[in-house]
């Protein structure tokens, strides 16, 4: 099958400019997932995947430093020849710029060899990705159109849906034209069981709630973080009081232990709410935002690793890349039963409100712990996800939903 890929990850070439002209963080998680896709759809097929990339970044000057996004080849494998389509990155002219270009390259590949099996599958409930579905769709009835559904529209940027009435509006205008423009499309995948039901016509699914990556794949970095013989408790993420890290912290407080320390990577609006609990207790490190490499390495020389958001309204729509992330390090986790993870999770982290045992009184009872016991829910961890959620056996599932009659 000839499949292209419309993605916005971030080519190798390019990468460490994305980084440097980043202001307001970057997407490193879905970076680490779209690559995970590419990755197990070229074990699976008999040839690479082509990228047609537009990169997923924040608009100039407020979010990136450029306003000319260039064009340029690259290859994310031997044989594979892939393009990064550019745009001009102003806020509103960014979607028509993406589109056009994206448009231009994907009705080429469409119209070579138009007898051959063809897929586009495209990454994120974006605008411009979603008018390009809906052409081929209806142009070329011989290509299948898959979208691969990381977010629901509603539950992206809640802040801004919540403070300004303006965004609110044209929000609304946003996800009324998607639902228009993704009738056309049948074949799905999502992170949560529970994201079909967004949908109101017939559609094929697949749930693929995330795809671990070796870590020494991700990254060539090992200098080691720590050296000062403690025990650390990871956290690594956004810094928002709605994820539940004021709330690690004020728990941690309340442990009074020397010997182990909580260290926290990221950044975001309340950083310095965290930072000023850092004043107060000296075993809370506050790392603000680090290079991925970093992060990475921290999680594996971690003790302990915790993700204390907490099952809020919406978590049925959401499975935090973390949570893989955390136990390819093959260390134990901490975390609350969030309605968007399955239960086969279950045996593998210790969990929040088990039993009605609140953070503060599972981290005293984890930290507890015999090391080689917490060790050894570590590994566990780690092989299960090795064997069940690794690019192929997840990749499979996608292209077994796809070998289906049509929708």
């Amino acid at each position: 099958m000839d499949i292209l890929c419309l993605m916005g990850l971030f080519p190798q070439v390019y990468e460490k400019e994305i980084v440097e002209n980043s202001i307001s963080g970057v997407q490193n998680a879905a970076n680490k997932l779209q690559w995970a896709i590419v990755k197990g759809l070229d074990q699976i097929n008999d040839k690479p995947v082509t990228i047609c990339n537009s990169l997923y970044i924040g608009a100039y000057p407020k979010r990136y430093r450029k306003m000319r996004i260039p064009t340029f080849q690259f290859s994310h494998t031997r044989g594979a020849r892939d393009i990064n389509i550019g745009f001009t990155n102003l806020p509103g002219v960014k979607i028509l710029s993406r589109y056009s270009g994206i448009w231009r390259y994907v009705k080429k590949w469409a119209e070579t060899d138009p007898e051959k099996e063809k897929c586009l599958i495209a990454y994120a409930m974006t605008l411009p990705f979603a008018i390009i579905l809906k052409n081929v769709r209806k142009r070329y009835k011989n290509i299948k159109v898959c979208l691969v559904v990381p977010d629901l529209p509603e539950y992206m940027n809640v802040a801004a849906m919540q403070n300004d009435f303006r965004y609110r509006v044209m929000k609304k205008v946003e996800i009324a034209y998607l639902r228009h423009c993704l009738a056309e499309v049948g074949y799905y995948v999502f992170l949560t069981e529970e994201m079909k039901n967004w949908f109101r016509h017939e559609i094929n699914y697949t749930v693929v709630e995330g795809i671990c990556l070796d870590q020494a794949e991700t990254s060539a970095e090992r200098n080691q973080v720590f050296h000062d013989g403690k025990k650390h408790i990871i956290y690594t993420g956004g810094i928002k009081k709605e994820y539940g890290v004021l709330d690690l912290a004020a728990a941690f407080m309340k442990v009074k232990d020397n010997d182990w320390v909580l260290d926290l990577f990221g950044d975001g609006i309340h950083l310095n709410e965290l930072r000023e609990m850092a004043q107060l207790d000296q075993r809370i490190v506050c790392h603000g935002a680090v290079p991925n490499a970093v992060a990475v390495q921290a999680q594996r020389e971690a003790a302990l690793l915790v993700n204390p958001r907490p099952n809020y309204e919406f978590a049925k729509y959401s499975f935090p890349s973390k949570i893989l992330e955390y136990m390819m390090s093959g260390n134990p986790m901490i975390a609350y039963k969030l309605a968007g993870v399955p239960d086969e999770y279950d045996s593998y982290y210790y969990h929040i409100d088990d039993g009605g045992k609140c953070l503060e009184e599972v981290m005293r009872e984890t930290m507890g712990l015999e090391d080689d016991e917490r060790r050894a829910m570590g590994e566990r961890a780690r092989d299960f996800v090795l064997k069940n959620k690794n690019p192929r056996v997840q990749c499979e599932k996608i292209v077994g939903m796809l070998t289906k009659k049509d929708a």
